[in-house]
């Protein structure tokens, strides 16, 4: 997607007189140079580590702790897990890799269809997105210049509810397949040993939110923190934590973190030139005339990024089109928060929806089947995820109440 931006642009600007080349390396360097960008290493870093240290494996023990003894209990762990690694890492992908491995080859032996299981994991992941921190959301404040913090603040409703709404669908697969419930008794001194080591990587949540909320530091400081802090974990209290991986992943990071960038860069060049070209001038109109009033102009918005989730990655569609949406809904008085909530989650949704799909690419890959057998729960999943999103935009206070509430001078 990011080398046809680029590509596309190139070609643009050639053809054009009026443009010399030199436009496209600063153009590029203009949309990365970003502050506030800052902090997508820092969070990546942290979620790439925890999983290396052993903290994905503490974090399904206490959700099995939690509600793995309610019917189809695995269903449920795989949900709250990546809800709580969603406040930690804030990447749908790595949610997939570190909780999918463990739990639906465990799913397959309990009885779940692979189709389901893929498609539960897929769709949970999707919740990293939106239980803050989330990578989309810092590219949506950067992009919007709004507030992240409040940003992160206004997702946690909506993705618990996402949660609910998942554990629900899975507790009534489990009932008509006829799945026991798991009977496993826990002993006081597993309980505690389970807590304990659920909620040490959970304190990484405790440092990223309440040091934005009480204005201690920004959300870049906070991804740097929190990095800083996944080293001690992994040094001081996991005592997994070596220097040759503290390299491997910071390799890696590099790596994520430059194609993040690339995406960055080639869609800043490539919404410019439709700026350029006055085609975003014309889109603007387009959208102003169906945009009647706010409901209608959020689920105009809900819309389009459910479609342009299912073909583009999340990262370009935010940079190409939050700069014609953004003055529309300032005009609209639509709250930019609650925007940014509705397109981050209908991004999200892109994840689980083919052909771009990739949780659901990567869940099936782990449950070493095709895509095609996890469709029909995907979209029933895909459903859910969009009534949630409908019950937003008609009541905006689910996802603004809290930010109101902690950060109402970011409002």
């Amino acid at each position: 997607m990011a080398s046809a931006l680029l590509f596309s642009s190139i070609i643009v600007v050639l053809i054009d007189p009026g443009l010399h080349l030199v436009i496209v390396p600063m153009r590029m360097y203009s949309g990365i140079n970003n502050f506030l960008l800052l902090a997508i290493p820092g969070f990546m870093f942290a979620a790439l580590l925890m999983n290396r240290i052993g903290v994905t494996n503490d974090i399904v023990k206490l959700s099995d702790l939690l509600v793995g003894r309610i019917r189809g209990g695995l269903a449920h762990i795989n949900v709250l897990a990546s809800m709580l690694m969603g406040g930690i890492s804030g990447s749908a992908t790595a949610d997939v890799a570190g909780i999918g491995s463990i739990l639906i080859p465990t799913m397959k032996k309990r009885g779940f269809g692979s189709g389901f299981a893929a498609a539960i994991t897929a769709s949970s992941s999707a919740i990293g997105s939106i239980i803050p921190p989330s990578i989309l959301m810092i590219v949506y404040g950067a992009t919007a210049n709004i507030s992240i913090g409040a940003l992160f603040i206004a997702g946690y409703i909506p993705g618990i509810l996402v949660a609910l709404q998942q554990i629900v669908v899975s507790y009534i697969y489990s009932k008509k397949a006829g799945l026991a419930k798991d009977e496993t008794k826990w002993t006081w001194e597993e309980i505690g040993k389970i807590t304990f080591r659920g909620l040490i990587p959970l304190s990484v949540f405790l440092i990223i939110i309440g040091g934005i909320v009480f204005g201690i530091m920004t959300a870049t400081e906070a991804a740097a923190v929190s990095a800083v802090y996944v080293c001690i974990l992994g040094f001081f209290v996991y005592n997994t934590l070596t220097y040759k991986m503290l390299l491997e992943v910071a390799i890696e990071t590099a790596r994520l973190t430059a194609v993040v960038m690339f995406c960055v860069g080639t869609a800043t060049l490539f919404g410019w030139l439709m700026t350029y070209l006055q085609i975003l001038d014309v889109s603007s109109g387009v959208i102003q005339s169906f945009a009647t009033g706010p409901k209608v102009f959020l689920f105009f918005c809900a819309f389009l990024f459910v479609v342009l989730g299912t073909f583009m990655d999340p990262v370009p569609a935010i940079l190409i089109f939050v700069p014609v949406l953004a003055p529309i809904a300032i005009a609209l008085g639509v709250e930019p928060i609650l925007l940014g909530i509705i397109i981050v989650m209908t991004l999200s949704i892109g994840r689980i929806t083919p052909p771009y799909g990739i949780s659901l690419l990567l869940a099936s890959s782990i449950a070493d089947i095709p895509i095609s057998k996890a469709l029909t729960w995907s979209f029933i999943l895909f459903g859910g995820f969009c009534m949630i999103v409908c019950l937003i935009i008609l009541i905006p206070e689910v996802s603004l109440f809290l930010p109101k509430l902690l950060v109402p001078d970011s409002m």
